[in-house]
Parts: structure tokens; sequence; C-alpha cells
């Protein structure tokens, strides 16, 4: 296996937990400031639901940008035109966030299999080659359904696999989202610059 074949990965490894604003977590109550608009859908305008969110202290793996130390990932948990949830990446400085929103809106109507139970991580960093995947939730690797390219929208550069949510998880303790046929949610974002569109792969 060639050396550039090899990519630093870490295995989420969530369980079920009780988490707060303050924790990372999948499908726990996130850090939003109570002056600042809740993310909604642009196609139906349901409210997204809050998904993931992970602080650079537990996972500095992730990109973080500059000023950011922060990321959550909303869902929009309706079908679209490509099958699967609508995605949307917020990076913030937890920092600034002084009075929480009093209660996180709710869709009126949502594909119950878009949406997580609530849970902590216990992760595992590990070294992913493409012929040794895992399916799990994760940091970087590689997409477990084989490896595929996108390229930047904004800048060309060739997007990087940065997040990716697991219907099924090597714990067995699954999330009770399910994903597509192979089972996985795959963030690509561009290593330049995070904050440029991201694209979404379901395998």
């Amino acid at each position: 296996m060639a050396a550039e074949d090899a990519r630093p990965a870490v295995l989420l490894n969530p369980i079920e937990g009780d988490p707060t604003d303050a924790d990372s977590h999948i499908g726990g109550p996130m850090l939003w400031p109570i002056d600042e608009d809740w993310p909604s859908c642009d196609a139906d305008g349901e409210p997204f639901v809050g998904a993931v969110q992970l602080y650079q202290r537990d996972f500095p793996e992730l990109p973080f940008p500059d000023g950011a130390d922060l990321v959550q990932v909303f869902l929009c948990t309706l079908d679209h035109d490509v099958p699967g949830p609508d995605v949307r990446l917020v990076w913030r400085d937890s920092t600034t966030v002084f009075e929480l929103i009093e209660e996180e809106p709710e869709p009126s109507a949502q594909e119950e299999l878009y949406v997580p139970t609530v849970n902590v991580f216990e992760p595992i960093r590990y070294t992913e080659h493409p012929s040794k995947i895992s399916g799990g939730t994760k940091i970087g690797g590689w997409t477990a359904g084989g490896p595929v390219t996108f390229a930047c929208p904004e800048c060309g550069e060739e997007q990087r696999q940065t997040l990716s949510l697991g219907t099924y998880e090597p714990s067995g303790d699954n999330v009770e989202w399910v994903f597509g046929e192979d089972g996985n949610l795959n963030i690509f974002l561009c290593p330049k610059d995070v904050r440029h569109p991201i694209k979404v792969h379901i395998d």
C-alpha cells in the first residue's frame, strides 16, 4: 500500500449518553445563540435538526478555520431530489455564545430514518487505507463504498472527506439513522477553505 493512501481517522464510536450543549455529541442540544436564526431548509422551509456537534478540544483532527472551535452539523430530515437529507455545517466560536436559544425549533414533518438517537463518543484514533475501511461514524479516512473525488465548486481544489455519518457502527451500537445502500453519509470539504460549499455523498 502506498504511503499516500494512509489517512488519519477517528472512529467516533457513539454510545448512549446524556450530553449538554457544552459537549461533543450526536442528537443532543446544540450550542445556539438566542439572537441567531435557527437554520432552515431552502427547499421546504422546515427547520433543520441538530445532528452532530464537535468541539476542537475533543477533535483537533478537524480542519477548524481561524476563530472557530466548534462545528455543528444540521440535517433537513426530509428527502430531497438527491435521495437523502439536506446538510448544513456551521462553524462557530463557542466562547462568543452567552445566551442560548430557549427551545430548538422542530420540523412539522420528517423522515424518522434521518433522526438520530442521543449519543456521546468514545473515540478511537487510527490510520485507514482504501482497502481496509471502517463504515462507522468517523472523522477523516476514506469513503466506505470506495475512494471518490470531487472538485470544490468555488475554487476547483479537490475536496477531502472530512466527516462520515454511519448507519452501522462497528460496535453494534447504531445511532438509528439510515443512509443509502451501504449506510454512510459522507461530507467532503475544501482543504483551502472549509467554508466553501460542501459536497455530500451517500453510499
